[in-house]
């Protein structure tokens, strides 16, 4: 497993996490908008598909919505290597306050050299996990 790919992913929720968990900086903000493509796309765990802009502004309007939300990040797999991205499942894990929820989720990266870890998100696709 390429250890830029395990990276990129716990980093962005790494980011995520404390941008809904705490008071975090505009700068943490900044750095999930830099980590998407122009066409970045995502269907939620409720099944709406939503582009970029969409994802972007209710991010910007959930800043520590979630006071001590932690993400963890297992199972990171590579489910195909494409000739510009990389297609990766992972599990998703919520904590917060001892409440705990986890979704399956696949991603397309891009590659892009400007990048952190050499990769742009381009498309998610969360599946939540019965509790």
């Amino acid at each position: 497993m390429d250890e830029h790919l395990v990276a990129e992913v716990e980093q962005q929720h790494q980011l995520l996490a404390t941008w809904i968990g705490s008071s975090a900086q505009v700068a943490v903000l900044d750095a999930l908008r830099a980590a998407h493509t122009a066409d970045f796309s995502m269907v939620t765990v409720d099944g709406h598909v939503l582009g970029r802009q969409a994802v972007l502004d209710g991010l910007a309007g959930a800043a520590n919505s979630q006071p001590g939300l932690r993400i963890l990040i297992s199972d990171v797999t590579v489910a195909a290597e494409l000739a510009d991205a990389v297609l990766v499942g992972f599990l998703e894990t919520h904590v917060q306050h001892g409440h705990t929820s986890s979704r399956r989720v696949t991603a397309l990266l891009q590659a892009e050299q400007q990048a952190p870890h050499g990769l742009r998100w381009r498309h998610v696709h969360e599946t939540p996990i019965p509790q």
